[in-house]
């Protein structure tokens, strides 16, 4: 069983340019294609394999009866194109809540941060929750 404050997972990232612009097309917020930033949300690029890690081999959940939740962002400095970032995954909770419609929800809360590989300096917290509903029956 994990246990909070436990590292889930730890790999690094260069921002490159052409990701950057790719992201931007994507989400169709053409503000972002010719600067030397990042967009708000693209760390959901530098996260997006721990994620799909997360639900599918980390996590001790049904991927079928699992919703994302929430995602939040804490900035302290921006992404910027170039930058490499070290970026560390934890566990910081993991509880069990009475769903509204009946039965249990398991709320799973998972933290990455992303640090510059350069300074050492704290870029980006980003949060987000992963929600397992109680199997039918159970």
């Amino acid at each position: 069983m994990m246990r909070v404050g436990e590292i889930l997972g730890q790999w690094e990232f260069t921002v490159e340019a052409g990701k950057v612009r790719e992201f931007a097309r994507a989400v169709q917020d053409t503000h972002w294609l010719d600067t030397s930033f990042a967009p708000p949300t693209f760390p959901m690029v530098i996260s997006a394999a721990f994620v799909e890690r997360l639900v599918t081999e980390i996590l001790d959940v049904d991927r079928a009866r699992t919703v994302h939740g929430e995602q939040r962002y804490e900035y302290f400095e921006p992404i910027r194109t170039g930058d490499v970032l070290r970026c560390v995954a934890r566990l910081v909770g993991d509880e069990t809540k009475a769903g509204k419609r009946g039965g249990t929800m398991r709320i799973i809360t998972t933290e990455v941060e992303l640090t510059s590989a350069k300074s050492g300096k704290l870029i980006c917290r980003e949060t987000m929750a992963s929600i397992e509903k109680q199997a039918e029956g159970a």
